[in-house]
């Protein structure tokens, strides 16, 4: 028996239950010994076999004649290979919602929608790459009777890998946008890779959702409410921007057979993943915590709705934008060239980037390293009656500037 089919054996009798990270629960499931940015998950196999896992899938030779340890030339590849067997036991419709900005927003909405007449299976967290795509495919239930994952990409080509994995029967393109410029090459480039989702449905008669519009209106913006034929909707969002995710959400329901009214009702209770679109008070001040990530397209879609829906006084937060590559520059100093036009107080920046551009400029701003820094400031301020804007790239992490000196660090629950 080839090693992937007892891999596969064993699989099945945990219930496809895998596990990658040795400081948690690993008893009665499948370990990959997975290679990651800051971890080489070959390094604790032995970690991992004091768990009791049901096996142990890793690169590491030394552990090649330990009982249910199967040594690969590639745990990935293996990983990727078992996924895309699970998706093939599920006949019924599989959506990959790929794009620049949005994916998350209107992969949440269209669960959300669903949920209303399906059991849904969809992507959790930011599980949405080479590594997460897999382990959200072997997550899905059984007795799921739709699939929403989600899948994103920062150079030509990974999303052909993705969807070679995934092989949906369907796909929905949010839009181009100028996000990791530096894996991409190019805003040209950025348009190819989300083209080539749109080449591979048509290859493979997968059928593109296009999200067509729903004739909405903004009724308010902080919170964002809709208004269509006369009635109003009120949501748990925050950015004139998101009426075009909510806009997709609804397209892609009705082509579901969930109705645009049916969703409309159900979309005050949807709860926005952490950090995306979220309004937050806190001590007398309102926070527009829009963090999780940032490009140059995303970032002046919130500047803009920012400046157009909060009173003042209102400020920023914001951190650097990353994987922009040579256009790291420019990018940066457009941000600022578009603050120097408005009135904000306070104007705070975070990040080398930032602090580069902010050295070509006469705008009146405060600058910090790091969100940490940041944050120690920001507590000895007063803030009351402000509305501020939280807004950078994840690794920024500019949502520590809420989070309690005597509490937890707050959690992604996306």
């Amino acid at each position: 028996m080839q090693t992937l089919d007892r891999i596969w054996d064993i699989l099945a009798t945990t219930g496809f239950k895998v596990s990658t990270d040795t400081r948690k629960d690993v008893s009665g499931s499948v370990f990959f010994a997975l290679k990651g940015e800051t971890f080489d998950g070959n390094d604790f196999v032995e970690n991992a076999l004091v768990k009791n896992p049901a096996a142990i899938v890793t690169e590491n030779e030394q552990f090649k004649s330990r009982e249910n340890v199967y040594v690969v030339d590639n745990t990935l590849s293996v990983l990727q290979k078992l996924a895309r067997r699970y998706r093939d036991l599920f006949n019924i419709p599989i959506l990959a919602i790929g794009g620049s900005n949005g994916k998350t927003t209107t992969r949440g909405l269209v669960r959300h929608f669903l949920e209303k007449r399906y059991k849904v299976h969809a992507t959790a967290s930011n599980l949405n790459n080479y590594i997460g795509l897999p382990l959200s495919i072997l997550s899905m239930n059984r007795s799921a009777e739709i699939a929403v994952l989600e899948i994103g990409a920062n150079r030509l080509n990974e999303h052909l890998e993705l969807l070679s994995i995934l092989n949906p029967t369907h796909v929905l393109v949010t839009n181009n946008g100028l996000d990791h410029l530096e894996g991409f090459g190019s805003p040209d480039n950025v348009i190819k890779a989300n083209e080539e989702i749109h080449d591979w449905a048509r290859q493979h008669k997968a059928i593109i959702l296009k999200g067509a519009d729903q004739g909405l209106e903004i009724a308010k913006s902080l919170p964002l409410s809709i208004r269509k034929d006369g009635k109003e909707y009120p949501t748990q969002l925050v950015g004139d921007y998101n009426i075009e995710n909510i806009n997709r959400a609804l397209s892609v329901a009705r082509d579901f057979g969930v109705s645009v009214e049916e969703s409309l009702l159900s979309l005050s209770d949807y709860s926005p993943a952490s950090w995306r679109s979220q309004l937050v008070e806190r001590d007398g001040t309102r926070f527009v915590v829009d963090c999780y990530n940032a490009n140059p397209t995303s970032m002046k879609l919130a500047l803009e709705s920012f400046t157009k829906s909060a009173r003042e006084p209102r400020g920023l937060i914001l951190g650097d934008m990353l994987e922009l590559g040579p256009y790291a520059d420019e990018a940066h100093e457009q941000v600022l060239a578009y603050l120097a036009g408005q009135r904000f107080d306070p104007i705070i920046l975070i990040g080398k980037d930032f602090k580069k551009a902010l050295e070509k400029t006469k705008l009146k701003a405060s600058w910090f390293p790091d969100s940490g820094s940041t944050k120690k400031w920001f507590n000895k301020q007063n803030f009351d009656g402000h509305t501020l804007l939280l807004k950078g790239s994840r690794v920024i992490g500019v949502e520590k500037i809420l989070e309690r000196d005597d509490s937890p660090a707050l959690v992604d629950h996306a």
